[in-house]
Parts: C-alpha cells; structure tokens; sequence
C-alpha cells in the first residue's frame, strides 16, 4: 500500500457519480481492508478523505465516524462512506464498487 499525505483534489464534472453506504468497520478497519481491495494503487489520505488518482479520472471516498449501534452489551461500530468518482463512466464505476464491495464482505455462519 502507497500512502500520500498530499491528496490531489479531483476535478468536479457534471456527469459525476455519487453514492454512499453505511458500514459497520471502523475507520482503521476500512482503510486496511480498501488498501487491499486497491491492488496497490497509490491513496492520498487527508484526514477523512481518500482519493485515488488514475491517468484521466479518480475517486474520493469521505468516511465520516457515527455513533456506534447498540445492541444489549454489543457495541458495533459505524462508518459512513461517501463515494464520489469523476471521470468514470457508470459501467467502470460499478465494476470497481463490486471488486471493493467483495473485499469487505465477511464470512459468518
């Protein structure tokens, strides 16, 4: 894993792409996990934004900590992650959203 402290800014477009999920990682956790799930693509981090840059487009991801779910003793964490590709075409950016989303699906039983 590459990691920058110097995030490059995307570009805004109008035919940008935008979506987010709620997830039950801690921040830790997903930056770990979203290394991997990269293949060893450089991450500019800055606080609570990543961006990745490619040759004519990139994505920024903001990760913002919530209050954790409460379940009886159990504490689970909380992580909204917002999603924001420029200069994807729809078909490219769900296709990426599929390989990370296989990245960060557990096993249980």
């Amino acid at each position: 894993m590459t990691v920058s402290r110097e995030p490059q800014p995307c570009r805004r477009r109008a035919r940008d792409i935008r979506f987010h999920k709620e997830m039950a990682i801690t921040r830790e956790g997903f930056l770990r996990t979203l290394a991997r799930a990269l293949d060893g693509r450089e991450l500019h981090l800055r606080q609570d934004q990543v961006m990745v840059r490619e040759t004519d487009r990139c994505f920024a991801i903001r990760l913002r900590v919530q209050d954790a779910h409460r379940l009886g003793a159990l504490r689970l964490p909380r992580l909204r992650v917002e999603f924001h590709f420029s200069g994807y075409r729809q078909s490219d950016a769900d296709e990426l959203m599929s390989h990370i989303d296989r990245h960060f699906q557990r096993g249980g039983g």
